[in-house]
């Protein structure tokens, strides 16, 4: 699987080739600011089979443009898939800098697809807080794993669906994959603070003063992981992402992030950088 990196360049070009690809390098000379210039950078794309994208922070505002490209299924690199992988190491981000004590919190995962990633999470975050809530519209799917928790480690879990009771309580709640009509459907507790990994939520309750965090940076401790030639143009996760990206077990993806010894740099809320 190739991927290939997108920069929109300083200069723009009147005559000759404005849209250059160089091994995996692709320069854009031109603006996208209209919808022909976005189908003719779409077209040389499809023309180049290529199908694996990561573009400079300029382009990712060009809301157009992600709309083109995600209609022709071209993949775009942007940090979602790594975010799930990172979904421990944002709570842990938190935990430490909010000096949370995990034995006196209670945490909530909402949830309505079950994987591997988001059972494993589970069984992880059973062991270390007072109370683990899990919200699914699938209770019975999940009473097995409810089950299998308590005979083999001695931890109950509350598994739920109860829209006024669920998230009356959790001080943290990891979203894994409610969209926002669905999770403002809930009770939520004031003073939460909301992981949301799947997609941006906002909570529309004016009760709600807690923190929503929607978007990430990561801070590499190899930086060969993620360096090339203006890499600086990127964001970090989205370099990361694109060289990272394995269809593998939760457990060995997990081994590899360690292994580069990848930390959490910011985290985003709707207003930009959150300070915790």
């Amino acid at each position: 699987m190739r991927t290939y990196y997108v920069e929109k360049m300083d200069k723009q070009k009147i005559f000759g080739r404005r849209i250059e690809i160089e091994n995996d390098d692709i320069k854009l000379y031109f603006n996208l600011d209209c919808e022909k210039n976005i189908k003719k950078f779409v077209n040389k794309l499809q023309k180049q089979d290529v199908n694996n994208i990561v573009l400079d922070k300029s382009l990712l505002e060009n809301e157009k443009l992600l709309n083109n490209l995600y209609a022709n299924n071209i993949n775009i690199f942007d940090g979602r898939w790594l975010k799930k992988q990172m979904t421990l190491e944002i709570l842990n981000y938190i935990i430490v800098r909010k000096e949370i004590h995990k034995e006196e919190t209670e945490i909530a995962i909402t949830l309505n697809e079950i994987t591997e990633l988001s059972i494993e999470i589970i069984k992880i975050l059973s062991k270390q807080y007072k109370k683990l809530v899990i919200v699914t519209n699938h209770i019975e799917k999940l009473k097995k794993i409810e089950k299998e928790i308590y005979e083999k480690e001695g931890v109950l879990i509350v598994v739920t669906n109860n829209k006024n009771k669920s998230l009356l309580k959790s001080q943290i709640i990891i979203n894994m994959d409610f969209n926002k009509e669905l999770l403002n459907q809930y009770k939520i507790y004031d003073e939460a603070i909301i992981i949301s990994i799947e997609e941006n939520i906002k909570i529309d309750s004016i009760r709600f003063n807690g923190i929503i965090i929607n978007d990430f940076e990561v801070e590499t401790g190899r930086i060969e992981l993620i360096w090339r030639e203006n890499y600086e143009k990127y964001r970090e996760k989205d370099l990361l992402e694109a060289n990272l990206y394995v269809r593998d077990t939760f457990k060995n993806i997990r081994k590899k992030l360690q292994k580069s010894n990848i930390s959490i740099k910011s985290l985003y809320g709707n207003n930009g950088i959150i300070n915790l």
